[in-house]
């Protein structure tokens, strides 16, 4: 008889050897059986652990039960009965484990972890993170924040977009998105029996009214993903739209961009007027991505006059208008390349609280009347400096930066110019 262990006395006249709760504490490594399929693995190094061997739906399984330290010998056993009754019934114990583990988790806990996997990585934490979230705090939370994961329907989804759907389109939508990419998650973990609630609810509710249509635009949290993606091509056309979308520029003045717009250390991109919606020349303060972009071309074709980014066809011209729009809506079609500085104004009001008037003047729109205009001589360079390196960062994914402005802005007068950038 095996040492520590208690015999029982079963039916048949049967001996089955049985551990006891003081013998697993100090068992020797290998496997220990208990009984009905229930074990206990010792590892060499000293980690107990338990499991249990079933036959669910014809196929053999190892399920594991967890660590001793965590689950006593009677836990065990409580817990290896409940599973053998499920497979003896023809269920899977695991997934009947993950939907009893669901009653247990709300839908504020789900989104809260989701909100985590999805933006922070482990690598980011800036104030887009609080904004994916902030619309669940503001509409689903108050009515099914406080629900089990497991146990909402689509009425329950429905309560809470049904109010916004027409006074706040837009919103409703995104809601109803994201509440949706929960219920996946939740899906995929296992805690749900059901299927996703929010799936097909959009198809469900009435058509809503649209008062006017702008250029299609990137949702700026997407940037990164598309400037990731436009990195791995190597095509003019890559390069073009990278410049465009960095310097939150129109597509024209990209396509006919000369190497002569350009200072010599890089650092300034002049438009003139001819190639300008105002017809007034027209600066770009340029970012370090903007820099290597163009040091990077360089490496590329060497020294020479003419288009930075010329057509393929014919380098004595410029690249098609159409090009950029293409080569975008591969990606994300029905998105435009004038969109992606509505993309660059939303980011520059909601990640960074940017001056109204700096934001307006980098996307070289008129800020004042022609009064006002005549007395104002500004075009808050150094500021827009500042704003063009934060957008460099954002879209080349350093997100960790904008928790703090005044971090971010330290950081880039380093990197720019040991600390001397002057604030205006």
């Amino acid at each position: 008889m095996k040492r520590g262990a208690e015999v029982k006395k079963a039916s048949h006249s049967r001996v089955e050897k049985r551990l006891n709760a003081a013998w697993v504490q100090s068992a020797p490594p290998g496997r220990h059986a208990d009984g009905g399929g229930l074990y206990l693995q010792v590892d060499s190094s000293g980690a107990r652990r338990w499991y249990i061997r079933l036959v669910v739906r014809g196929k053999r399984r190892d399920l594991g039960l967890g660590s001793l330290k965590y689950v006593s010998l009677a836990q065990a056993r409580a817990k290896a009965l409940e599973m053998r009754a499920i497979a003896r019934a023809g269920g899977n114990p695991r997934a009947a484990e993950r939907r009893k583990e669901g009653h247990g988790i709300t839908f504020r806990d789900m989104a809260i972890e989701v909100h985590s996997r999805k933006f922070k990585g482990g690598q980011h934490n800036g104030k887009h993170v609080a904004q994916w979230i902030r619309t669940l705090e503001i509409y689903a939370f108050p009515l099914i924040g406080d629900l089990s994961i497991s146990e909402i329907h689509s009425d329950d989804v429905e309560q809470i977009i049904d109010p916004i759907w027409d006074s706040k389109p837009e919103t409703a939508r995104r809601v109803l998105q994201r509440v949706s990419t929960v219920f996946d998650h939740a899906c995929g973990k296992g805690y749900r029996g059901a299927s996703n609630p929010a799936r097909g609810l959009r198809g469900l509710m009435r058509e809503q009214r649209v008062t006017s249509e702008h250029f299609q635009a990137l949702n700026y949290h997407d940037v990164t993903k598309l400037m990731y993606w436009l990195q791995e091509n190597d095509a003019i056309g890559s390069y073009a739209l990278r410049f465009a979308i960095l310097t939150a520029a129109r597509s024209a003045p990209v396509r006919l961009a000369t190497w002569e717009q350009v200072s010599e250390d890089f650092t300034v991109w002049t438009i003139p007027g001819g190639n300008m919606k105002s017809r007034e020349e027209f600066q770009i303060p340029t970012s370090i991505p903007v820099r290597n972009l163009l040091l990077d071309l360089r490496s590329r074709f060497g020294k020479r006059a003419g288009y930075i980014f010329p057509s393929p066809q014919n380098p004595a011209k410029p690249l098609s208008e159409n090009t950029m729009r293409k080569l975008l809506q591969s990606q994300y079609p029905g998105a435009t390349v004038h969109g992606m500085r509505a993309s660059f104004r939303t980011w520059a009001a909601e990640a960074v609280n940017a001056r109204h008037e700096v934001a307006e003047t980098a996307l070289a729109h008129t800020v004042s009347s022609k009064t006002v205009a005549a007395y104002l001589r500004t075009d808050y360079l150094n500021e827009r400096h500042m704003l063009m390196e934060m957008w460099g960062m954002w879209v080349m994914g350093e997100w960790e930066w904008f928790d703090d402005r005044m971090d971010i802005e330290t950081e880039i007068n380093d990197r720019l110019f040991g600390g001397v950038l002057a604030q205006t």
